[in-house]
């Protein structure tokens, strides 16, 4: 869903005075709400010892909120806020540490349903383990790929080529297919 269909006009704001974007608390809570899985799952996903989940999911709304005068509706809103979310993860863990480390999934934060039988947890906890060892941005495409993006969508978040990113699944599909936990 894009902005301007939320009928709000955004204009271009000076950063250093850091104000809001032209739209209300309610409409922000709103637009946070209505795409929490997409902020929740990239927390989830790049938080570490150093970057908790509740402070990195705080940096990523902070973040949508300074940016929102940015998004100029060229893509989906639920694009553009996927993109923050990584940056924001991105630039957060790099500022708080100089090395990439895995980390153990807490799986108690998952939404595992309880229809779900024991080799079906067990399957989804080895796959979020598996992804947890990759690089940043091989976890950020295949979320995104897992989340049934195209790859011209994907290309379009993460700002790469559509090849490169045709090129960058099948090899995520290959080293977790060799990868072991």
């Amino acid at each position: 869903m894009k902005l301007s269909g939320m009928n709000m006009h955004l204009t271009r704001q000076n950063k250093l005075n850091m104000k809001s974007p032209p739209i209300s608390e309610r409409e922000f809570a709103s637009l946070i709400k209505q795409h929490s899985r997409i902020i929740n799952k990239v927390s989830y996903f790049y938080a570490t010892d150093k970057v908790p989940f509740d402070d990195l999911r705080q940096e990523i709304y902070v973040n949508i909120w300074r940016g929102l005068n940015q998004f100029r509706g060229d893509s989906l809103m639920s694009t553009w806020i996927y993109r923050v979310a990584v940056n924001s993860a991105l630039m957060a863990i790099r500022s708080s540490k100089s090395k990439i480390e895995t980390v153990s999934l807490d799986f108690g934060l998952l939404d595992i349903s309880s229809e779900n039988d024991d080799v079906q947890r067990e399957n989804l906890q080895a796959l979020h383990s598996l992804i947890n060892k990759l690089e940043d941005i091989e976890k950020a495409i295949i979320l995104l790929w897992l989340d049934e993006y195209s790859y011209d969508e994907i290309a379009d978040t993460l700002g790469l080529k559509r090849n490169t990113v045709a090129v960058k699944i099948h090899r995520i599909k290959e080293k977790l297919s060799k990868s072991t936990i």
